[in-house]
């Protein structure tokens, strides 16, 4: 089926006319309709108007109009992104009715190369949130887990669901302190969190201003690549990966990997998974480095707090502070604590933040990307999350710095359930940052498997 196959293929398919736009958008609206009362991915489908578009794709295309890889092909977002007329809710039943009077920049980019938006997604409420909950609007299911409800990853947790349903082949998200990559681990997608302001966030909600990036989920890298090649165009003097990309070598580059004083709490799964994935990398030619990160990931995640609840709550203090306001028992107290923190110590957390971004360059010298696990654990079921205990222990660290990276699938655990690998790269090397992760997929095949999803005959 269609729906089966990555972006590469059917965008060339498109091309060649073997496949139309309409076909492909009615197949994806039909397993929408079949699948998505049981995943709970999407808040919003524009059927009607993504067929419109298909259509209008179709006749471009029969007309020799070919406007890049993502003609036709469709794509969902997450709904805190805007687009004219329709409701952006940020996850909240508070902002039901809040019709948006723009369209983000990031859909113009996406229209203008003919890509079809087929709707918005769940997500946590206010983008505040790693382990995917939404108490009032409902809760995505993990597709790796018919029987039991587990967690999907948040906050852009409908996105993910998404794609790892096969709802959509390729989603937008957000990404504040993993809220792309968290979820991508725990769906066994590609989950690409690009440096801060390389994507528009222009018509997009903000949690946090310094911290925020805006991503993209996809089954591979070379598919998020291809998205996000249409939404940021490459600049001079920019990486690029080699003329010949069929080779895809890596023999002479240093990658970095942690000690095993910051693997202490990984789980067996998730642990033996990395060290395959380092193992592959080095089996390929590249030189492995220790590389021992400049704070502990205790200290990460108290300067990347402070920074972020201060900003998240002066983003969203009238829902916070309003009690009579439904906000979620996971998000509005731990938002609240952005109230209590001193001005003196947030801009002392932005200056710690300067600081710890030095030192991390100058231990990157020389180093392509860093490896690390993506989370600690696989999905937990939904009854189990300790919502104060984000699951970001490695990803906050890319936020922070203002690094790039990529999360991508590297192995299962003994109940079948993903496990991530993330590549971590200087601000600004998004391209690197994918290339390395399209290097790793060339030389394994987890990114290939696609969960058996099987709704209950009750479930509608």
């Amino acid at each position: 089926m269609s729906i089966d196959l990555d972006i590469t293929e059917l965008g060339e398919r498109l091309r060649r006319r073997e496949l139309r736009a309409e076909t492909l958008v009615a197949d994806y609206l039909a397993r929408i309709a079949a699948l998505d009362t049981w995943l709970h991915a999407y808040v919003a489908v524009y059927a009607e108007e993504a067929l419109d578009a298909a259509r209008a794709a179709d006749l471009q295309l029969d007309q020799g109009i070919w406007l890049g890889p993502l003609h036709g092909v469709p794509i969902a977002l997450k709904d805190l992104i805007d687009i004219a007329g329709r409701p952006t809710t940020i996850g909240s039943p508070i902002h039901a009715d809040t019709i948006a009077t723009r369209t983000a920049e990031l859909v113009q980019q996406l229209q203008q190369v003919g890509a079809i938006i087929l709707g918005k997604t769940h997500m946590v409420q206010f983008a505040m949130g790693a382990w995917g909950p939404n108490q009032h609007m409902g809760t995505p299911r993990n597709p790796w887990d018919d029987a039991v409800h587990r967690i999907p990853g948040g906050s852009s947790s409908g996105s993910a669901v998404a794609v790892a349903g096969r709802l959509a082949p390729a989603a937008i998200g957000t990404d504040t302190g993993g809220s792309v990559r968290v979820p991508a681990s725990y769906c066994g997608i590609t989950g690409l969190k690009p440096t801060v302001g390389r994507i528009s966030s222009q018509g997009v909600v903000t949690l946090s201003q310094t911290l925020d990036s805006v991503g993209i989920f996809a089954h591979s890298a070379a598919d998020a690549r291809l998205v996000f090649d249409a939404l940021v165009p490459a600049e001079p003097g920019e990486w690029r990966e080699p003329l010949d990309a069929s080779r895809f070598g890596i023999a002479g580059a240093t990658l970095g990997r942690l000690p095993d004083a910051f693997l202490a709490d990984v789980s067996p799964a998730v642990r033996a998974a990395y060290e395959e994935s380092v193992a592959l990398y080095r089996s390929l030619g590249a030189q492995i480095v220790e590389i021992t990160p400049p704070a502990t990931l205790a200290a990460f995640k108290a300067v990347t707090g402070d920074i972020m609840m201060t900003e998240g709550v002066a983003s969203f203090e009238r829902e916070m502070t309003d009690l009579d306001l439904p906000v979620d028992d996971s998000v509005r107290p731990r938002m609240l604590v952005g109230l209590e923190v001193p001005a003196v110590r947030y801009l002392a957390a932005l200056r710690e933040r300067d600081r710890l971004q030095a030192a991390m360059e100058a231990r990157l010298q020389g180093v392509a990307g860093l490896l690390t696990p993506t989370t600690l654990t696989t999905a937990l079921p939904l009854t189990e999350v300790d919502h104060g205990n984000a699951p970001v222990h490695y990803t906050r660290i890319g936020n922070l710095l203002q690094m790039c990276g990529v999360s991508v699938p590297n192995g299962r655990d003994d109940a079948g359930l993903p496990t991530g690998l993330q590549i971590l790269c200087p601000g600004g090397e998004d391209r690197l940052a994918l290339y390395l992760a399209e290097v790793f997929q060339r030389h394994t095949d987890w990114h290939r498997e696609r969960a058996d999803v099987r709704a209950p005959a009750d479930s509608a």
